[in-house]
């Protein structure tokens, strides 16, 4: 097809004999503000005096530029065409000097060519010169396979990559507790050598399901850690559903599973120390005192929401707290060790009620002789001299009487000391899983899945059972104050 050169004044075309290249312009779209300096410089008019717009097949001649073709650097004097017909000798004397000052500039700043953008290479050279095919697949084709061949294996390192940190969950999972007791005391409550033991225990017992889809998404591991994470910052599931890339009812199904391994697995933790270890291991600040101390009894409350049914909400109504809660018996030993949990009641039951109610009056978890310590609320020495033969120890009353004799208040002042313990255990219990500090809602107390499938635990005795087992694994609350003092 015939080409002429659109610039005023040009005759060249490209049937001449002597071979001229030819250049389109650059199109409205990509290089709009690039299109307006070649029509300005081409000067070109209709007959009606408004303003020309070349089509697609018009093109102009490499004789308009100064190095013969166009040029992608907008500081180049060739960015625009410059050589016209129409114009002085002084102006093809500036493009060169143009030229010159451009070179020099470049050969100072150490390379031969600027970066340019990639969404202005739209100017295409027109020629109607057959190509060889032979010189494309010599010069062309090999280093282009080259480079296709090295893009394909940056992208495969690439997406494995990519795959291996969705697998892990690194946006949120072990990844950012790894090797972190800081991080993972605050994320889980364990440090991180506790807490790969405890999942190392907790794996053998795992029985893999064959479940597809979604739900391979998150690790084992990862599914261990986002339960403790529940439980020790009370993250929603939705929250935790987001950070971990699943879907909330995914998490719902995890964090039960692992709830109910641990009851199953980790529940023995809680459980009354053998005598003999347990006398070893009594603080002095006991010995004098109460030589055969085996714990220390308190009762706790947690909120909960209000019920619909009333009667749920008369019997948790508790009358201390002026709000709907569930209490629950604690006992621990000298050194703080949990060592007996009850299951959740009512807020409106009486400590002395919940104590006969919870089987700690049971003569298997006590021996003849020992000694327990507890509030004012626990009148209750009778019940267990009678039922298994233990000195209960309570603080002095002054009914009926005007004053506390001095042995009295030194007895009730030297319980007070100790007695503390059990307060401070119940105050870490709930500050370190803070599930229990704020309101839990009803479905969390006891589930329709409790009542299906009958269980012996409702979903809040077993949450209990988890923080009571979690909180043995730490660390001594009893601090050494002698380096004699065994703790």
């Amino acid at each position: 097809m015939p080409k002429s050169c659109v610039a005023v004044g040009c005759k060249n075309h490209n049937k001449m004999i002597q071979k001229v290249s030819f250049f389109t312009f650059p199109t409205r779209h990509r290089s709009p503000e690039r299109r307006d300096k070649w029509l300005n410089a081409v000067k070109r008019q209709n007959v009606n005096g408004s303003r020309w717009s070349p089509s697609k097949h018009l093109v102009i001649g490499a004789e308009h530029f100064v190095t013969g073709k166009p040029n992608k650097d907008p500081c180049h004097p060739d960015y625009v065409p410059s050589i016209f017909n129409f114009g002085s000798k002084l102006q093809k004397h500036k493009s060169k000097r143009s030229l010159e000052r451009y070179e020099a500039l470049q050969k100072r700043r150490g390379q031969k060519q600027a970066i340019v953008p990639a969404g202005e290479e739209d100017i295409s050279e027109v020629s109607d010169e057959p190509k060889d095919p032979s010189d494309n697949q010599t010069t062309d084709a090999v280093p282009m396979l080259q480079r296709l061949t090295d893009d394909n294996i940056s992208l495969r390192e690439e997406v494995n990559n990519l795959r291996q940190k969705l697998e892990n969950n690194a946006c949120f999972g072990t990844p950012i507790i790894e090797n972190n007791d800081t991080k993972s005391k605050f994320f889980t409550g364990l440090s991180w050598e506790v807490f790969t033991k405890t999942f190392e225990f907790l794996y053998q017992f795992i029985v893999k399901d064959k479940t597809t889809g979604e739900a391979s998404k998150i690790s084992l591991m990862n599914q261990f850690f986002i339960t403790l994470v529940r439980v020790r910052q009370d993250l929603s599931f939705l929250l935790i559903a987001h950070l971990s890339g699943c879907s909330e009812s995914l998490i719902h199904l995890y964090f039960w599973k692992w709830i109910d391994i641990m009851v199953a697995k980790l529940a023995f933790l809680i459980r009354r120390p053998d005598p003999g270890a347990l006398s070893q291991s009594l603080p002095n600040s006991f010995r004098a005192s109460f030589p055969k101390l085996t714990c220390i009894i308190d009762c706790f409350e947690v909120f909960i929401e209000q019920p619909k049914h009333l009667k749920a909400r008369a019997q948790t109504y508790s009358q201390y707290k002026r709000h709907n809660t569930f209490k629950v018996l604690i006992a621990c030993t000298p050194l703080g060790a949990v060592s007996f949990l009850s299951s959740a009641w009512g807020g409106r039951v009486s400590d002395v009620e919940l104590v006969r109610k919870s089987g700690f009056l049971s003569s298997r978890l006590h021996d003849p002789g020992d000694q327990i310590l507890a509030d004012r609320g626990f009148t209750m020495q009778d019940d267990f001299a009678l039922q298994c033969s233990v000195e209960l120890i309570i603080p002095a009353f002054t009914k009926g009487k005007t004053q506390l004799s001095a042995k009295e208040v030194e007895q009730s002042r030297k319980m007070a000391s100790v007695r503390i313990h059990v307060e401070r255990v119940i105050g870490l219990l709930k500050n370190r899983f803070k599930i229990l500090q704020g309101t839990l809602p009803v479905h969390m107390i006891q589930s329709i899945s409790d009542y299906q499938s009958k269980s012996e635990k409702s979903s809040v005795d077993r949450i209990l059972t988890v923080c009571a087992s979690l909180l043995n694994l730490g660390d001594c609350i009893v601090f050494k104050k002698d380096p004699k003092e065994t703790c």
